[in-house]
């Protein structure tokens, strides 16, 4: 069951990776305990995880910040990702379900719908709900906390704000994506992997 701390840093980090919040904003404490109307106790606990996932960092007086990760270190976590997303892939092909394979190719449809109004932040939500389901389909516990967690990192605002401002880019995610579904429909390993790998590594 969900604690107010939980409830607190998905709502934080959902902010972040939305865009709403931005690389060096700083982070209120007061104002998080007006927002969601708790004492300092959960909102603490909710800002010291997400500082252990690396999502924020201590700026400037201790002051608590979204984390401004360099170009240079994102290209390290993206290899790093191509690696276990390329075995990842392979449980996925093999566990996933017709319902997971409807969500996904539903989810599609409402990316091409929000490339259209150009709403990078809906784009970047349906991005993130895509590759959950993907790991989930990968039936193993530890391996879908790991991608989560490689994911969010990834998901860098100023640098992922930039590339969905390319719509032509944006687009081509849409039919990447349109490939991996069907490559998963009919369990070819072998194609989903090298997508999978490949949209990775197109990012830089």
């Amino acid at each position: 069951m969900a604690t107010v701390a939980d409830q607190i840093l998905e709502v934080i980090k959902a902010d972040i990776l939305s865009g709403r919040l931005r690389p060096n904003d700083a982070i209120s404490e007061r104002t998080l305990v007006e927002r969601f109307q708790v004492s300092r106790t959960p909102v603490r606990e909710a800002l010291k995880r997400l500082r252990e996932r690396g999502m924020l960092t201590l700026g400037r007086q201790g002051v608590v910040v979204v984390r401004d990760t360099p170009l240079s270190d994102m290209k390290d976590l993206f290899d790093l990702r191509a690696q276990i997303e390329a075995d990842a892939a392979l449980l996925a092909v093999k566990h996933i379900t017709v319902k997971e394979l409807a969500e996904l190719r539903s989810i599609n449809r409402r990316l091409e719908k929000a490339v259209a109004k150009a709403d990078i932040p809906q784009m970047i939500d349906l991005r993130r709900l895509f590759h959950a389901i993907t790991a989930e389909a990968t039936r193993n516990r530890w391996l879908k906390d790991i991608l989560i967690h490689l994911r969010d990192n990834a998901y860098q605002v100023g640098h992922w704000q930039s590339h969905w401002q390319d719509l032509d880019r944006a687009r081509s995610t849409i039919d990447a994506y349109a490939h991996m579904i069907d490559a998963l429909e009919s369990r070819d390993g072998r194609a989903y992997k090298s997508l999978v790998v490949k949209q990775i590594l197109s990012a830089f």
